[in-house]
């Protein structure tokens, strides 16, 4: 899971490294600010995932396998529906997002050009999140490091093809996304069926049922939330970006997308944590529970130490491969000490999630980021105004920080009181 989070994140960077390299900051500005918008609407429901691993995870341990396969249907019929209201209402969601980033004319003008055409893919992408999260509750993990690199190969192609072999620019970068979407999807559902075949599973297509999918949306609900919250504290770090300008909105956006390196593969971790705990809860078994939480951590901690590690040597030269515009790379060294220290404060928060996921403890999820949201990241951000981009980011650091203590808190307060076990009730 590790490897193919990576993968994810590797060829991101490839994104973010072809757009670096176009004639000025604008283009990247664009994209960071279209990305803010896509982050609104695809991380807002990664319940779709998270929910799908949870329960899948816990009727997997429990051997109920046509459990497990009427789930992958209830979840691609709930995307589909949701992909449907996203492209439906597309145009005035973009026109009211950009209005609150407060981006430059030229920013705006390639975010909409970026967004316009990516968002066609949001039925492939949002099918994805409920086949990546169904194949790593059913423990498949080889199958969907298939599935993420052949898929990350594909999109970084296409974006050199179309960008510098057909000039298309920022819209080759969207196209790229909008292909790879869709092959995901594809190939991700005849992944599905391989692994039901090989269980042994009906082969006869049960249709979804309505009142399982409401089930489904009311159970992942606070997991929303959660969603919600942590795209607001982003949307509010880029938006406070944007203030200080196209340079620092794109060396932001520089550093995000390492960050996103580190956040993804550590969250194979996560990912892990997520299938054990689901496991361990679905067979009953308290001991498999502690045992796993307490190797995820061990190996999570390793991880975030060897990201600092990384950073600190060779941040400078990552950043010089991911953009040519002196001012952007001069202004992203300057901050790059943040994205030392991000990885052994922000580990807490990758395990825990992967812990409460697996647990289906999704209002603990909410409750946690909601306080590090409104109680901790918002009034840091305000205190924060004067400071410039290095108030910016220790209020972001701040934000982490609050997230991974309050679940550590709330994971030793359920655990006293049971709970974790009598999640599968």
């Amino acid at each position: 899971m590790m490897l193919a989070n990576s993968s994810i994140a590797i060829f991101g960077l490839i994104d973010a490294a072809v757009v670096g390299h176009l004639e000025n900051e604008a283009y990247l500005a664009g994209v960071a600010l279209a990305s803010v918008l896509f982050d609104f609407l695809y991380w807002g429901v990664t319940f779709l995932r998270m929910g799908t691993t949870g329960i899948v995870s816990q009727d997997y341990g429990s051997k109920n396998i046509s459990r497990c396969q009427q789930s992958l249907f209830e979840g691609v019929a709930t995307a589909l529906v949701i992909a449907a209201v996203i492209l439906v209402l597309h145009q005035p969601l973009m026109n009211f997002g950009l209005s609150l980033l407060s981006g430059s004319d030229a920013a705006v003008e390639q975010a909409e050009v970026y967004f316009g055409l990516k968002i066609w893919g949001a039925p492939g992408v949002l099918m994805s999140m409920v086949i990546m999260g169904w194949l790593i509750g059913m423990q498949q993990a080889t199958a969907v490091l298939k599935l993420t690199v052949v898929t990350s190969l594909l999109n970084a192609g296409l974006d050199l093809i179309l960008v510098f072999g057909f000039d298309l620019g920022i819209q080759g970068v969207a196209y790229a996304a909008l292909i790879s979407s869709y092959f995901a999807a594809m190939w991700g559902a005849v992944l599905c069926f391989r692994v039901l075949s090989t269980l042994g599973a009906s082969k006869v297509m049960q249709l979804p049922k309505v009142e399982r999918m409401k089930r489904f949306l009311s159970l992942n609900f606070n997991i929303f939330i959660r969603t919600l919250c942590l795209i607001a504290a982003f949307s509010l770090f880029t938006r406070a970006g944007a203030q200080q300008g196209d340079t620092v909105l794109a060396a932001n956006a520089l550093l995000l997308s390492l960050q996103m390196l580190l956040a993804l593969a550590l969250d194979g971790y996560a990912n892990a944590l997520e299938v054990l705990v689901g496991e361990s809860i679905g067979e009953r078994n308290e001991r498999g529970l502690m045992d796993s939480i307490a190797v995820g951590t061990f190996w999570s901690l390793l991880g975030a130490c060897v990201f600092s590690i990384i950073y600190y040597f060779f941040g400078g030269q990552l950043l010089g491969l991911l953009t040519d515009i002196p001012a952007v790379h001069g202004t992203a060294l300057q901050y790059l000490p943040w994205l030392v220290l991000s990885p052994l404060i922000a580990v807490w928060c990758f395990v825990f999630d992967g812990v409460f996921i697996g647990a289906t403890q999704g209002k603990a999820m909410r409750d946690s980021m909601i306080f590090a949201l409104v109680a901790i990241f918002i009034p840091a951000l305000w205190l924060a105004k004067g400071h410039g981009n290095h108030g910016l980011w220790a209020a972001f650091m701040l934000f982490f920080a609050a997230r991974g203590a309050s679940m550590i808190v709330l994971f030793f307060r359920l655990n006293g009181r049971g709970v974790f076990i009598k999640a599968s009730d």
